[in-house]
């Protein structure tokens, strides 16, 4: 069964691409040359990173919801988890931080933790999502799970900072760009909601 930040994503997110992509074809006249709809292709693309974000980090809180959920103790999380939790309570400057492991504390402690790291996120490649999944999940390489390879992603957000950094100046994006790459996104989507399932 597809998790929900699964569902989310293609029941919600990938909703607005999709009315991107109806949209060129609407404003795109029969015949030979551009139609200057780029702001189109390039509207899609940041929106389409946006939900691969979004679903990235979704995904990553429902992982974390769900050890919350099951697990007695911090003890019982995967190493690395154990680990960046202790590290945590570790370099806080306030002086009491460790009594928030006590009892159920280290629930929140865990929670809050991912949630403000999360924030940071803005460029969701695999240099980027590795270290996150293995640092609250215990999952060595999650984009070893990327059936495509990581370039595909990779070079997919590298494409909208690009936009997002040059706007009309970036390299242009087609509407076959465009179509490649959401089906690139929700294909890895699926392989790592797939991946996390079988855990």
């Amino acid at each position: 069964m597809p998790s929900s930040s699964f569902k989310k994503f293609e029941s919600n997110l990938l909703i607005d691409v999709d009315r991107i992509i109806e949209s060129h074809g609407h404003l795109n006249h029969d015949g030979k040359g551009r139609r200057a709809l780029g702001h189109i292709t390039r509207s899609g693309v940041l929106m389409l990173c946006a939900a691969w974000e979004l679903y990235i980090e979704e995904l990553l809180m429902e992982g974390v919801n769900y050890f919350t959920g099951k697990l007695d103790s911090p003890k019982q999380l995967p190493k690395p988890v154990q680990k960046e939790l202790s590290r945590t309570v570790k370099e806080s400057k306030h002086e009491l931080k460790p009594l928030e492991l006590a009892g159920e504390g280290w629930k929140d402690l865990y929670r809050n933790h991912v949630s403000e790291v999360l924030q940071g996120l803005n460029t969701p490649k695999s240099g980027n999502l590795d270290p996150l999944y293995t640092r609250f999940l215990g999952i060595p390489e999650m984009s070893g799970w990327w059936t495509l390879g990581k370039n595909s992603i990779n070079d997919f957000v590298s494409s909208r900072g690009d936009i997002a950094h040059k706007g009309r100046d970036a390299h242009y994006v087609t509407i076959i760009n465009l179509r490649e790459y959401r089906q690139q996104v929700e294909t890895t989507a699926l392989d790592v909601d797939n991946e996390l399932r079988r855990l």
